[in-house]
């Protein structure tokens, strides 16, 4: 590197390897305009090789533009005529490349003894433009699909019965990062569950992301889950997509109905559980991700995984620590605290105290609750909706339930044995009205008398034969 002793006072061989480390060119003048320096990305702008560059250094630095084929320009000697600095100034090599530079002067002991040309190659800039804008599309996607998912409105606290060993057992999971399966007919609370984890766990403070895999088709629940890229199929956003696997990252990802899940979304979502990565679609890239799983379903686990609906390697992926919830018809203990509970806002929102009578209290003690508490919860609403005044009569449960409590008290007294009755008297008397009920619904016809003896387990002969000996017509 030759240099004029001025020049050198501040420019040297550690200068020039700190210049080597920016990406905008570097190039020193001295105080006769001569190239004496040039950084590697100024060099790769030009295309100088390190020959060129050796044999220019110290030449006047108009030649060297010429040599070098770009567009000659006396930039260089306004500075040094005017001792002013030039921002912003647009040049362009022969081949087409752009650039913005700024010439500064260098005084010394009120001299101009060189100047510093700062180049910023357009291509660059604009590359560096277009992934700023990339960034601020991701963010602002981010910040749009991110809505309502940091917050958790449950925690352990609202649940009812902490002394259960499945709330034991689920307050242990959140201290470690295993995945967690919850198992437990709709309405237990699987979500409360879920949320109380995450809001418990060291992930607490990220987001906790749900989604039903019950409410999408194969192709949606695929770009919900990883997301897409521009253009990745027909109809497509053309800002692509971020996935449910990306807003999770640092949090916990709630996989409510997975059973519900097609077969080839299983595989890719085991894939993504053991490499801890995803891909969006249309994508050649993988995107690496920090998300615990907690799955959730209603089914019967153990007949899924027979009937090959479900994977076993992706079970057992997922329950590392298995949760069964209880159904509300086993917590009768709980009931009583569940009805209070769910009262609480009502009675704020309708300014009545509300109570049961006997027999709307009997009701709702002896009803199975197939929907659990969620049903429970609903149940209670319509009741307030409709009472007429701070009593709930069996006039305010809902159709199906006071329809549902008539037949099981019929079906009751039906296999109740009467007063004076004998045991086979009681049999006989609950056969014929079996069987008649039977013919009223299938109907008299051979056909219907052959669907008859299937629903009840028996040959057609033993079908005629009761009915014979029953003294039923049509046999």
């Amino acid at each position: 590197m030759e240099a004029s002793s001025t020049i050198s006072k501040f420019f040297n061989a550690d200068t020039a390897r700190w210049f080597d480390l920016l990406i905008e060119g570097i190039v020193i003048l001295d105080e006769k305009q001569r190239f004496v320096y040039a950084n590697q990305a100024y060099r790769n702008h030009v295309h100088m090789d390190d020959e060129t560059y050796a044999k220019y250094q110290g030449k006047d630095w108009i030649a060297v533009r010429r040599a070098i084929r770009a567009q000659s320009d006396s930039i260089s000697n306004k500075v040094f005529s005017t001792g002013r600095p030039i921002y912003n100034y647009h040049q362009r090599l022969n081949d087409g490349t752009e650039s913005y530079s700024d010439v500064v002067p260098y005084w010394d002991r009120g001299e101009i003894v060189g100047a510093i040309i700062v180049v910023r190659d357009i291509l660059s800039l604009r590359d560096l433009i277009q992934t700023v804008q990339e960034k601020e599309k991701y963010i602002s996607q981010l910040n749009e699909r991110v809505k309502g998912f940091y917050k958790t409105r449950y925690t352990f606290e609202d649940i009812i019965g902490q002394d259960y060993p499945y709330i034991k057992l689920a307050k242990k999971a959140a201290q470690t990062d295993n995945s967690v399966f919850l198992i437990g007919e709709s309405g237990t609370g699987k979500e409360v569950v879920a949320q109380s984890i995450h809001r418990d766990s060291y992930r607490g403070g990220q987001s906790f992301v749900d989604i039903n895999c019950a409410s999408l088709p194969e192709t949606l629940l695929d770009s919900e889950l990883f997301g897409y890229v521009p253009g990745a199929f027909t109809g497509a956003s053309k800002n692509g997509k971020i996935g449910l696997f990306e807003l999770a990252n640092g949090g916990t990802l709630f996989l409510d109905e997975i059973t519900e899940m097609p077969l080839p979304l299983q595989s890719k979502l085991l894939r993504v559980l053991q490499e801890r990565q995803i891909r969006r679609l249309g994508d050649t890239k993988n995107i690496k991700v920090d998300v615990r799983v907690i799955a959730a379903t209603n089914q019967d686990m153990e007949k899924a995984l027979a009937e090959n609906r479900f994977r076993q390697d992706l079970f057992y992926r997922l329950a590392v620590i298995a949760i069964q919830l209880p159904p509300l018809r086993e917590r009768k203990k709980d009931f009583d605290h569940y009805v209070s509970y769910f009262l609480q806002p009502l009675e704020r929102q309708y300014k009545k105290r509300f109570r049961f009578s006997k027999e709307a209290d009997q009701l709702m003690h002896s009803y199975k609750w197939p929907g659990n508490i969620r049903e429970l919860q609903n149940v209670l609403e319509y009741c307030c909706m409709v009472a007429t005044s701070d009593q709930i009569t069996p006039a305010c449960l809902p159709y199906y339930m006071r329809q549902e409590m008539h037949v099981a008290k019929e079906r009751e007294e039906r296999f109740s044995a009467r007063p004076n009755e004998t045991l086979e008297e009681t049999m006989r008397r609950v056969e014929q009205e079996t069987i008649c009920e039977m013919l009223e619904h299938y109907g008299t016809s051979t056909v219907a008398k052959k669907n008859i003896a299937r629903a009840l387990g028996i040959s057609v002969a033993t079908l005629y034969n009761k009915m014979k000996k029953l003294n039923i017509s049509g046999a």
